[in-house]
């Protein structure tokens, strides 16, 4: 039985627009809240990533570039160039770009 009440300040244009996407898949701001704490329940934490992906990526490619440059200080071969490009259209992710270039210059 449902007997507890949950109360949030929030920002009107975020309760307005969750509220109609809401509504478009059938549920109330009350169901959603209750689906919410039953997966931070069940997942023992909140239920999705936090981390900030953009600096996140950013992170990496300053990583990638350490690792290109501390290898000679100069500037990065073309080899090394493809792959960081690849990298930044997302064909490949971090850990295969930063395997790729230190693997080649272990040879």
């Amino acid at each position: 039985m449902k007997n507890e009440v949950v109360h949030a300040r929030i920002q009107e244009s975020v309760k307005q627009d969750s509220e109609r996407i809401l509504s478009r898949i059938g549920i109330s701001m009350s169901q959603a809240i209750d689906l919410f704490l039953r997966q931070v329940i069940l997942k023992k934490g909140i239920p999705f990533d936090l981390t900030d992906e953009e600096n996140e990526e950013c992170d990496q490619m300053e990583e990638l570039a350490y690792i290109i440059n501390s290898v000679d200080g100069k500037e990065p071969p073309e080899w090394a160039k493809k792959i960081i490009r690849l990298y930044s259209r997302g064909d490949i992710d971090y850990d295969t770009a930063v395997y790729a270039i230190t693997k080649h210059y272990q040879q």
